[in-house]
């Protein structure tokens, strides 16, 4: 899942009409209208872009009108046009006052005495040394989240030196203005071409096709069958690996050979059989096999048992003994993915396993950033936010409207797409919770990666558990 709006599809940007000039020029009109009582409005790209005719009748008698601008006035000082959803790159840039800071360091020089303590806590990193330990005054004051989100540089400096202070008052309250995004509209309605789709081998079940393989030349052989789809799993010195991988398959299969007690020269007999009739056996499915289990069976009870396996009988023993050393795994990982092709998450080490005893909790959302941080998810191995991820965030607001309620900012919601008839109807987002983190444990690897790189503390360890199916 991707923290912030994606960008529109190319397919889908044909789709939705460009505004009229007749269009631009009334919701001008309109803005200018807030201007002249006062109120700062951002977000024009995407009013221009994305109100229509319904759309300018709907905020004409919501929200910019005298009556309703006079009620609001003493409520809100910023008006932004915001939108969810897919969106073309030029509307996705921000506006010119986010990059502004919101607020300003108030440094009593007199009092620090170059401790670099703000320096140092500061997880935005807004303060820089300037080179006697003191905070400089050259600041990336613009990435300040303020007193009610962080204030550690106030809390923690040992001589109070330090305050907070709002650097306009605009700030203090916004009216979010929601349009509708034809864009994401047209992108949900879209069915991309047949040939657009690759088939997802991870989840194929395929029958194994595969055309005569060299018996006497074990490598040549293993080519084939990689490509087709059929991995024999052998493990020698402790360590479970492809068959087909292996640059020294005779070698490779006298140390299994050694290893398990069994003859070498039978060994390579089994395989031999295997690999000859393997092109002939109807039924069989790509995936992987445990390769022992086949050798022992094969020796046992087709060579040693003296069966001639070019019989019905034959075929049909081999072809159950395939059937029984397949491993139950319908994901195959990397090995069956095409040049080029990505691996889906939560395959970095083995699809849906967990590891160790702590997965990650969310104990202290109220200091969290969320999407203008969200170090945790785009950390996290397992994943980058997606639906296999073991670290999901869902937003419970628009995106747009996360950065003024982490702040302790005012800020309201208007619908444009019809639902609030009235200003009266428009939503107080002020103390809402603005988003949520899922932690999937089916994914934890409990590497701790989320944890370690929260800059405010807002993750702890929790003890894992596992659903034992013991409940009645």
């Amino acid at each position: 899942m991707s923290l912030m709006n994606p960008v529109a599809s190319t397919a889908s940007q044909r789709q939705v009409a460009p505004p009229t000039a007749a269009w631009r020029e009334e919701i001008d009109t309109l803005v200018d209208l807030a201007r002249n009582e006062g109120y700062h409005v951002e977000g024009m790209p995407l009013a221009h872009a994305l109100t229509g005719p319904d759309e300018l009748k709907g905020l004409r008698q919501t929200l910019f009108n005298n009556a309703s601008l006079a009620w609001l006035k003493s409520r809100v000082k910023r008006i932004e046009f915001i939108a969810e959803g897919p969106l073309p790159p030029e509307l996705l840039l921000e506006p010119a006052a986010k990059s502004q800071p919101i607020y300003r360091q108030v440094i009593d020089y007199t009092l620090c005495k170059g401790c670099r303590l703000c320096i140092q806590v500061c997880p935005k990193h807004v303060y820089s040394d300037d080179g006697f330990g003191k905070p400089d005054e050259l600041r990336h004051a613009e990435e300040c989240t303020g007193n009610m989100q962080c204030a550690q540089c106030v809390y923690i400096c040992p001589e109070r030196a330090i305050s907070l202070e709002m650097t306009n008052p605009l700030y203090e309250s916004t009216l979010f203005v929601q349009l509708p995004n034809a864009y994401a509209m047209a992108e949900a309605a879209r069915t991309p071409a047949r040939d657009f789709f690759v088939p997802n081998p991870l989840t194929l079940n395929a029958e194994l096709k595969v055309g005569v393989l060299p018996v006497d030349d074990l490598a040549g052989a293993n080519r084939v069958l990689e490509v087709a789809g059929f991995y024999p799993l052998i493990e020698t010195r402790g360590v479970q690996k492809h068959f087909v991988d292996s640059r020294e398959p005779d070698a490779e299969l006298d140390r299994w050979a050694r290893e398990n007690g069994r003859s070498p020269r039978l060994v390579t007999r089994a395989v031999a059989l295997l690999y000859r009739l393997l092109p002939s056996l109807e039924g069989v499915v790509q995936g992987q096999y445990e390769l022992g289990a086949i050798i022992h069976r094969v020796a046992d009870e087709i060579l040693n048992a003296e069966i001639d396996p070019d019989t019905q009988g034959g075929l049909k023993l081999l072809k159950s003994i395939l059937e029984e050393s397949r491993i139950a795994q319908t994901h195959l990982g990397a090995k069956c993915r095409p040049i080029g092709g990505l691996l889906p998450p939560g395959t970095s080490t083995a699809w849906k396993t967990p590891y160790g005893n702590e997965v990650p909790v969310y104990s202290h959302l109220d200091k969290c950033l969320g999407p203008e941080c969200a170090l945790c998810v785009t950390h996290c191995p397992e994943g980058s936010g997606g639906e296999h991820s073991a670290i999901r965030m869902i937003p419970l607001v628009p995106l747009s409207t996360v950065p003024a309620l982490v702040r302790g900012l005012k800020a309201f919601l208007l619908k444009a797409d019809g639902s609030h008839s009235r200003i009266e109807d428009m939503e107080d987002l002020i103390g809402r919770q603005p988003f949520v983190f899922e932690v999937d444990a089916d994914y934890c690897k409990s590497c701790g990666i989320c944890i370690s790189c929260c800059p405010h503390d807002v993750i702890e360890g929790a003890q894992r558990s596992f659903d034992m199916g013991e409940a009645a």
